[in-house]
Parts: C-alpha cells; structure tokens; sequence
C-alpha cells in the first residue's frame, strides 16, 4: 500500500497510515539476537513496513515481532489503534504469531508487554473482527476494512469500499438546491462557474428564468473531492459551505476512490477487484477505479 498522504477535504482522516514504499521480501537466515537488532534501529522500521503493507504475502513470525516492537517504540498505536486492531487479527490468524509472541512475553514489561498481553489475549469485542462494518461510515471504518485485507489477503471485506462509491451524488443535490434558493447561501460568479466545468461540474440554466442546476453527467461528489486535493479555492468554498454530514459523505467517497486505486498498484487481487467492479452497474466512481 503506497504512504499515507493528508488529503482530506472533510476533515475526516482519508488515507491509511499504514506505510508499505517496501515490499515483502523477508529473509531465510536465522533473526538476529536482541542485542544485534538493537544495534540496527532502521531493521525493525522496515518490518514495519513490510509487515503492515500486507503480511498475507509472505508471513514470518519474526518480522511480526519486531514489527510490533517498532510500532510500540513509535507509539503508534496511540497514533491510530487501527494498527493495534491489526496486530491482533495476525495473532489471531497466524498460529506462529500468537506463540512467538507468547514466548516473548515474560521478557518484556511496561507499553511493550501490555501490548502483547492485549494482542494474545485480547477481549471477545477484537475477536473474529467483530469491530468490521456492515457498511462504512466514515474513512476511519475504511481503514479497518483495509487491515484486514492485508492481514487475511481476502478481498470479500473490500466489496464494503467499492459499495461507497455507489452512494448518491449529494453534492449535486446539494448544489442544485443552494444555487436555486430565494436567498442561496452560496453564490458563484460566472468565473468560478467556469472554472468548475473545468473538474467535471457544469452549472448552468435551460432558460434565463429558470434556476442554477448541475447539468453535466458524473459523480460531483468526487468531481469536487479530486478538486479539492488539487487545492482548488473554489471548490474548498464549496465544502466550507456543506454540513458535518455532507462532508463526512465527501471524505468517504473520496477515500473509497483514491484507496481502492492506490492499493490497485501494490495488490494485484485489489487491482483485479477493481477491473471487474468498473464493469458491473453501480456509481459512476466504478468506471474512475481503471486508468482510461
């Protein structure tokens, strides 16, 4: 999974922060002792790396434990608990995860050993991925869809991210009722008008005494999110002017788009799921998943 980035055009976490620039690549030679991996600080940070860019590729209980470590010493978990939720799923589903870690366990104390005994042991509401979704609400329950992808490699979960981008286009709801009200909230010149037509968002009249309307076909909603990544002022005006609920929608969509494309590049099943999703019936967004 390629480095997070902070697009986030409705103030809702939107990307992962699960970094994955290396791919997985463990090797066959025995690990090394605790007091040569402590000599090598950057060893465990690749780990890391390796192990949360998706350790269903090629799995070694080693690289989980020093993974873990790393996360622990980064205070990671703090940071974003997704990644705890991930470490869980692997001990849960790699039987040499769990006892690595148990055999590690009495040696350890303080954050570290509290977050092992949390992983080996942890309370029925973490078990099984009760936590997952039955739909996604917002980017953060994305990324719980994305963790366990790359725990279990299974794509059923990501079916959930695809459902988003077949929501209804609200911002041109949204925009054909502001720009039409006796006393819009929202006015735009005919320069920003024109600048809009530039992302995919005609607004126009059938006749001069009829009202502002959206009139070009697409999904607004990520029209105006990709806009708005491109730091597009008269796009960001038009988000400001959107409610909680409108711009949680906003990041959602916009999330589900730029993750399912990112990830396409790093997974092939991924990249797969999204070449059969462009072709079935759904959002407009399904046919924005495979480069033209």
């Amino acid at each position: 999974m390629p480095s997070p980035r902070d697009h986030d055009p409705g103030g809702q976490r939107t990307e992962r922060t699960f970094s994955a620039d290396t791919c997985m690549s463990h090797e066959s030679a025995a690990a090394p002792s605790s007091s040569e991996r402590s000599a090598e600080p950057n060893l465990d940070s690749t780990k890391f790396a390796e192990v949360t860019s998706g350790v269903y590729r090629r799995f070694d209980a080693e690289s989980v434990w020093m993974a873990l470590r790393y996360a622990i010493g980064q205070q990671l978990f703090e940071e974003n608990p997704t990644i705890m939720l991930m470490f869980v799923r692997i001990a849960e589903i790699y039987p040499e995860a769990h006892a690595r870690l148990q055999e590690i366990r009495s040696q350890e104390s303080g954050p570290l050993r509290q977050a092992i005994d949390l992983i080996v042991d942890p309370p029925n509401e973490l078990r099984e991925a009760k936590y997952l979704p039955d739909s996604i609400q917002s980017p953060g329950e994305m990324d719980l869809c994305w963790a366990e992808f790359l725990v279990t490699g299974k794509t059923e979960v990501i079916t959930k991210i695809v459902a988003v981008l077949d929501r209804d286009d609200r911002t041109r709801e949204f925009l054909n009722q502001t720009l039409s009200s006796e006393t819009p909230d929202l006015l735009l010149s005919d320069a920003e008008r024109t600048e809009l037509q530039q992302f995919g968002i005609g607004i126009g009249k059938l006749s001069e005494d009829a009202r502002w309307e959206v009139m070009t076909p697409g999904d607004c909603d990520l029209f105006l999110w990709l806009a708005i990544k491109d730091q597009n002022a008269t796009c960001s005006r038009i988000l400001h002017a959107m409610d909680e609920s409108l711009k949680l929608h906003l990041a959602s969509k916009g999330a589900a788009l730029w993750s399912l494309q990112a990830n396409a590049t790093q997974h092939g099943t991924i990249r797969l799921l999204c070449e059969q999703a462009s072709k079935h019936p759904g959002g407009f967004g399904r046919k924005l998943l495979v480069p033209a």
